[in-house]
């Protein structure tokens, strides 16, 4: 919101270069590790889960401010890049679904990598474009979240527990 929508665009790709780096990671370790112990995808689910629901609960119960710069600030595309790669690399929301969800897409026994493939490029550009239309409205809806500050919060809150929800829900069959 602060940096308008070209800018904003970098984020966006610096985002999904990160989450395409952790699907990579993500597909192939979890894979690796399964071989001796299978279960291990069980326990990556339910500490993902748990710790969505953590992360829910703090998402619901802060209080929050919104300041928002109208001024676009000065910051180079390359920093807005490496904003939302780092934010993205280590966001736990991610780390989670990537580790647990997945893998669940993929048979390790029929084309593996030529799924994978084409289940990391769809990924990727249907998280590019959501990008794109967040970064295209999100300027104009920044008056209205700033007499509602709380709003995302509550909403990021609810999806976290969705997320969980579905996680701890779904059977893993590999």
């Amino acid at each position: 919101m602060n940096y308008g929508f070209p800018k904003s665009l970098w984020t966006g790709l610096g985002d999904v270069s990160a989450n395409a780096i952790q699907m990579i990671c993500a597909t192939f370790v979890v894979y690796s590790l399964m071989k001796p112990n299978p279960q291990i995808l069980d326990i990556f689910k339910w500490i993902g889960g748990l710790y969505l629901i953590y992360l829910a609960i703090k998402f619901l119960v802060r209080k929050t401010s919104l300041t928002i710069d109208k001024t676009f600030g000065t910051r180079s595309a390359f920093d807005l890049f490496k904003d939302g790669f780092i934010s993205a690399l280590f966001s736990p929301g991610a780390i989670v679904f990537f580790l647990v969800m997945f893998p669940t897409f993929l048979d390790p026994n029929n084309n593996f990598i030529i799924h994978f493939t084409i289940l990391m490029t769809t990924h990727v550009f249907l998280d590019f474009f959501f990008l794109t239309i967040y970064a295209g409205i999100s300027s104009r809806i920044a008056i209205f979240l700033k007499n509602y500050p709380n709003l995302i919060s509550r909403l990021s809150g609810c999806v976290l527990l969705f997320l969980a929800y579905r996680i701890l829900s779904t059977k893993i069959n590999l």
